[in-house]
């Protein structure tokens, strides 16, 4: 369970720090990302995701945010080489402020590299 805390604690970093390469090798080619709205996103290889992600970051830094805080960490076992990770994602102000939080679940794969993100699901509010 500490290995996934310990990934996404590292995912965070990542993105936090706009990194965009690195940010991007945490996932598998392809990806998959459930929206909230049901809609799913396909990003086929790294350099879509780091595309991708940047935009995102861009967006959300329009919005005010500055740094994320993860928690509520749920880790379940899908066998030796799969993990489901659901948590709370903070998107914070400058200042520390609260702006959005939302809930996210991710299966994690071992792949012969390392762990990467298969797929990711926003949870409906």
């Amino acid at each position: 369970m500490q290995d996934m805390i310990n990934f996404f604690k590292r995912y965070q970093s990542e993105f936090d720090q706009q990194n965009w390469a690195s940010f991007a090798a945490l996932f598998h080619e392809p990806a998959m990302s459930v929206r909230a709205d049901g809609s799913v996103m396909v990003i086929p290889t790294h350099a879509d995701g780091a595309r991708l992600y940047a935009s995102v970051s861009s967006a959300w830094r329009a919005e005010g945010y500055a740094r994320f805080e993860t928690g509520n960490f749920e880790v379940l076992a899908l066998g030796q080489d799969s993990w489901l990770v659901s948590f709370d994602w903070l998107m914070l102000s400058n200042e520390g402020e609260l702006i959005r939080r939302w809930r996210q679940s991710y299966q994690v794969i071992r792949t012969k590299d390392d762990w990467q993100v298969f797929t990711s699901t926003f949870h409906k509010p």
